[in-house]
């Protein structure tokens, strides 16, 4: 599940998980707003700078763990759950069974570990059909065999238990009970993100050891209902008054992800279809049983199916499609992208989006680690800028994302890559792995070049790693291989350091040049001294303007535009994909006489070019390197004593190229084009 996904329901519903009123009375008011915002109404808007709010929902408990409890988990594989409930809605109570099968990966298996609260009372455990006694150290529990069990062993564990655990307010319930304040109706649910299964059930909280598959069975009174994971396969009466919800989910699905939420609910089902095929999906929202409520956000609801089709097309087809896509409300502010069954408290545009983008990025590809968190909150708050791009239009998606950069801009310090998995205020940063993780993917998609390489590289993630696992390190290399380059420093400027860089420009025109001076410093020097980016520059005349696209990797550099408009102004990144600050941009003629690059008179011809372009007046002593519009090297080579200089062109696709000369300390660049 995800923090980042949880918008506020109402402002009671965000009172009674915090107390900071004030600090995140910007967001409340914002998801007050847009909380009925649907997708055909484009006049709808989305909640700008509601990532902060959603995100600090998952800050509720801080001194998490920061992997497993005990090494000992790891001497075995998880493959299969069921876990055989009865629950209520009017209390926390549970009492059932939880049956695993695994196989041991560890050389012998002397004791089966696993962790469950001591909220909770175990009954009995039943190891390979043995009734054997466990031993207890806090919440992590262990079961001394027999006989040790070899490598590659299978064994079948039931463990009973029960109880009705009571924790501390707040997002990250492990398992709750609480009433909606706007709808009045009582609700049970579970949020395990991002170490709190066990809080309800007998776990092993690793990222990396997916299910294969689970089972969830919840007994419930005729009068519930009970929502879980997967696809609804029966309700089998049980006992008088009393039904069995049995949940099959047949999809790899993490720890964290495995839910359950029981209430009086109205199931409002439908299907919606596939773009270009006759495939459908069950689309399956579990809704207060309020009259009003289903109204009340039927239209989003309605809405649903177009998203998933949306998402399919950008990101590949819907992994769980087979099963369904639903919601179970509960009365939290905000959601949680449980698999297949995201639970969340109300439904409007941007929430319903960000959480089902998560059944990609959480829940088909996981973090492969919670220092990767970015992975799952990043994508799905970028996820939000796509739908409201696609559904609202490209002026409301270009204030969505500056929100997200104006969050970012509040404060450089920080990482987006998780520092302290141990704390989870600082995993769930609003900040840091949302609003800036966003941004880091938008200057990604900005460095593909084009909507369809960027879709390519988020696809192949998702093929490559289908079912399991991913990190920093792993999207990198699907980027690399997609874009045909090394990456090495956009991840670690962006992801792994802190900051931002910070322009000031100053250009001037004589005759059909342009001469334009970027000098570059940052927000935090001590951590990147000088960022290395393409940068969209727009030229801005009386008659007509032109966007070129430069590379600057330099404190101070140089660029020499051939324009035959005369220019009025220059704007810096007028597309907005940039983390940035620009403090001024001015005309000053004067850079005309200041550029020694400029005053030896350096001349392109020809340009356009097919085969090669002849460099003359070349400085003495430069380096030369000739970047495509991405920054990636192409060619680069030394003047020492020549007048002239060919630059090959003939194998290079048509387009715009950057060539950097590096003479005496100083630094210019030149925009070339391949016919």
């Amino acid at each position: 599940m995800k923090m980042c996904d949880k918008k506020i329901s109402t402002v009671k519903d965000y009172l009674r998980s915090f107390n900071i009123y004030t600090f995140f009375m910007k967001q409340i008011v914002f998801a007050l707003l847009f909380c009925i915002a649907a997708i055909p109404d484009l006049s709808a808007q989305p909640a700008p700078g509601s990532l902060p709010a959603c995100s600090a929902l998952k800050q509720q408990l801080s001194a998490a763990k920061h992997t497993i409890a005990d090494p000992a988990e790891d001497n075995y594989d998880m493959q299969y759950l069921k876990l055989d409930l009865a629950v209520t809605n009017t209390s926390t109570f549970i009492s059932g069974s939880a049956t695993t099968r695994a196989k041991v990966v560890s050389a012998t298996m002397p004791a089966y570990v696993f962790e469950l609260t001591s909220l909770l009372t175990i009954d009995s455990v039943i190891f390979n059909g043995q009734n054997l006694p466990v031993s207890s150290n806090d919440s992590v529990r262990t079961v001394t065999l027999p006989a040790a069990l070899a490598q590659n062993s299978q064994f079948t564990v039931q463990v009973y238990y029960h109880g009705a655990p009571v924790y501390p307010p707040g997002f990250f319930a492990g398992i709750a009970n609480d009433v909606s304040p706007s709808w009045g109706t009582q609700v049970t649910y579970t949020i395990s993100e991002s170490y709190h299964a066990l809080a309800w059930w007998p776990t092993k909280q690793s990222l990396i050891d997916k299910l294969d598959s689970c089972d969830v069975w919840i007994t419930v009174d005729t009068s519930l209902k009970a929502g879980s994971n997967g696809s609804l396969q029966h309700i089998t009466p049980v006992a008088p008054g009393k039904v069995r919800y049995e949940w099959k989910e047949r999809f790899p699905i993490d720890y964290y992800l495995v839910s359950l939420a029981v209430a009086p609910y109205v199931d409002y089902s439908y299907y919606m279809h596939f773009t270009n095929s006759n495939d459908s999906m069950l689309i399956q929202s579990y809704v207060y049983n309020n009259p009003a409520t289903l109204p009340y956000f039927q239209t989003t609801i309605d809405s649903t199916g177009m998203m998933v089709d949306y998402f399919s097309t950008i990101y590949g087809r819907y992994k769980f499609w087979t099963e369904k896509y639903g919601h179970c409300m509960a009365p939290i502010s905000g959601g949680m992208e449980h698999q297949t069954m995201t639970t969340l408290g109300n439904f409007h545009g941007t929430l319903v989006a960000h959480e089902l983008s998560h059944q990609w990025f959480g829940d088909n590809v996981t973090c492969g680690s919670w220092a990767d968190i970015w992975m799952n909150e990043g994508f799905a708050s970028y996820s939000e800028y796509l739908f409201v791009k696609h559904f609202w239009g490209a002026d409301t998606a270009f204030g969505y994302m500056t929100d997200f950069q104006n969050n970012v801009y509040s404060n450089p310090t920080g990482t987006v890559y998780c520092d302290d998995t141990t704390d989870e205020n600082r995993i769930f940063d609003g900040r840091l792995t949302y609003a800036k993780g966003a941004c880091v993917l938008h200057m990604l998609h900005f460095l593909s070049g084009s909507d369809s390489t960027y879709f390519q590289v988020c696809k192949n993630y998702q093929q490559q790693n289908s079912g399991g696992n991913g990190t920093t390190a792993t999207l990198k290399n699907t980027a690399e291989a997609v874009l045909g380059q090394n990456l090495d420093t956009f991840f670690t400027q962006w992801v792994y350091k802190e900051g931002w860089p910070i322009y000031s420009l100053r250009w001037a025109q004589a005759g059909n040049q342009v001469v334009i001076r970027i000098d570059q410093s940052t927000a935090i020097p001590s951590s990147v001294q000088t960022f290395a980016t393409p940068i969209e520059l727009k030229l801005t005349s009386a008659t007509g303007d032109t966007i070129i696209k430069v590379y600057n990797n330099a404190s101070i550099q140089h660029y020499l535009v051939g324009w035959n408009k005369t220019m009025t102004g220059l704007q810096v990144d007028p597309n907005d994909w940039l983390l940035k600050q620009v403090i001024s941009v001015n005309n000053d003629p004067a850079l005309l006489h200041t550029s020694n690059l400029i005053k030896q008179e350096l001349s392109v011809l020809p340009n356009p070019a097919s085969d090669h372009w002849l460099l003359t007046a070349v400085p003495d002593e430069s380096h030369l390197q000739l970047y495509d519009i991405t920054g990636r090297t192409l060619w680069q080579g030394n003047n020492l004593n020549s007048f002239s200089m060919t630059i090959p062109a003939a194998n290079l696709p048509s387009g715009f190229y950057i060539l950097q000369l590096t003479a005496a300390g100083k630094t210019a660049s030149v925009k070339l084009v391949k016919q």
